[in-house]
């Protein structure tokens, strides 16, 4: 090689070294953000699917996505046009849509209010409590969620009623609580009858208190008729314990079913039992609300024992973990006294998670002030299985509140916004039954989405 050859060919390699130096890098594009109906979805969250809901259909309030078949469909309960109606989503992404129960149409089993819904413990069937169009009588509907069909009538209540709740105890067995509503005497039977008349017919009374449905084989029922007025009932996780919360014409109360007896339960109605103590069948914690400063308070109960305890005032979020220590939102600060008297007065949103027997409380900043007005309105979902956390709260902002979705994993010990946005319509979210994914229903009926994420941690 000739070395002025050798010189142009170093030439031209350092140029070529200068003008990749040089050259300058091209901006990198933005991370997509996801959105659902109201939520921003924080980079980096996976996203595993998301499915715009009818247009005209708002999530329910307090209905949680539920898990059916093994996770492979999930069900959303949401109203239409003054309607209640649950629809299924399965297949690849679950994008696949269905209706799984309805009010009225070609998809209801029979038209007429639906007045309570239940999904079995395996998932696989939905059962759901009608009163049919014009008729004074309730219908316990189910439907196997791998048949064909809207699903069959397997009991029927005669009578009209003030409330109505429905649990599964089991895969074969639901408790249905009623309280019938009160009928006029009726009319005295007439003195001067014709001869040979045939006498009149005695009114029906309608089914009242708990009634035990065994669902297999031909179905059967056994009342359990206790002295106290039935309301929406909260089960220990065998079933041995359940607490009626209460509601305008009923006081909350504690049922024993091991001696067919209840009780009056000292606390103001109506309670909201957030959940049951995994080592224990006795223990849970409830939110109690305040009627004075229109505020809420969360305690810890134990039947067997009468004792109870404040957990955290100003807030109504709080679940137990896997092995029966308390998580709870709220501030260290905050006293039933200070809430009622600053309601609006901002404070750091912090977790306290802590053993129930123990004295120790390990406290966790959530990095922003709330105050414990917007505290009261956050709730807690909790994955017994991965031990993790998902906390809908509100931070104030203009022109509306903005509702935060934060994920705490209590093995890492870390906590991560998932999603955040305006405060409109309602966000309802639920955990697959291993505890990885969560479904987040959210939005109003102008537009919702039905969103399923990987969180991290």
């Amino acid at each position: 090689m000739s070395r002025s050859f050798f010189i142009a060919l170093c030439l031209a390699l350092a140029a070529a070294s200068c003008s990749t130096v040089l050259q300058p890098r091209p901006p990198s594009p933005p991370p997509r953000l996801e959105a659902t109906a109201t939520l921003t979805i924080t980079a980096g969250v996976s996203v595993l699917a998301s499915s715009p809901l009818p247009q005209g259909l708002a999530p329910a309030a307090g209905q949680p996505p539920l898990w059916l078949q093994n996770g492979t469909e999930i069900g959303v309960v949401g109203t239409t046009q003054g309607h209640i109606v649950v629809l299924g989503y399965g297949g690849p992404d679950w994008r696949s849509e269905r209706v799984l129960a309805a009010e009225t149409g070609a998809d209801a089993a029979e038209e007429g209010t639906i007045v309570d819904l239940a999904a079995s413990p395996d998932g696989m069937t939905l059962a759901t409590a009608v009163v049919p169009h014009g008729e004074r009588r309730l219908d316990i509907i189910l439907r196997d969620l791998i048949a064909v069909g809207a699903g069959h009538s397997i009991m029927s209540f005669d009578g009209a009623y003030d409330s109505v709740s429905m649990s599964w105890l089991n895969s074969q067995t639901i408790a249905l609580a009623l309280r019938a509503h009160p009928e006029p005497p009726p009319p005295p039977a007439p003195t001067n009858s014709a001869p040979g008349a045939p006498p009149p017919e005695t009114p029906l009374k309608p089914a009242d208190g708990l009634q035990l449905i065994v669902v297999s084989g031909p179905g059967s029922v056994a009342p359990l008729k206790l002295p106290c007025a039935m309301s929406r009932l909260s089960w220990s996780r065998r079933g041995v314990y359940a607490i009626g919360e209460g509601d305008a014409s009923a006081p909350p109360i504690a049922i024993d079913r091991r001696t067919s007896t209840c009780r009056k339960f000292a606390a103001q109605g109506p309670i909201r039992v957030l959940a049951w103590s995994p080592r224990d069948e006795s223990s849970f914690v409830y939110a109690e609300p305040m009627q004075a400063d229109k505020s809420a308070c969360v305690f810890r109960y134990d039947l067997e024992t009468g004792a109870g305890k404040l957990i955290a005032a100003g807030s109504s979020a709080a679940a137990f973990t896997s092995s029966g220590a308390i998580i709870a939102l709220g501030n260290q600060q905050l006293s039933q006294r200070s809430v009622a008297e600053r309601p609006n007065a901002p404070v750091l949103a912090q977790l306290a998670i802590f053993d129930p027997d123990e004295p120790k409380v390990d406290l966790k900043s959530l990095g922003f002030d709330t105050p414990p007005a917007m505290l009261v309105e956050s709730t807690i979902a909790y994955a017994t299985e991965t031990n993790r956390a998902a906390i809908e709260t509100f931070a104030p902002a203009a022109p509306i509140a903005m509702r935060k979705i934060i994920v705490y994993s209590v093995p890492g010990d870390s906590a991560y916004q998932i999603a955040f946005g305006p405060a409109r319509g309602v966000a309802v979210m639920s955990w697959a039954p291993k505890g990885r994914w969560l479904a987040i229903a959210d939005g109003d009926a102008t537009h919702s989405t039905l969103t399923v994420i990987q969180p991290p941690g």
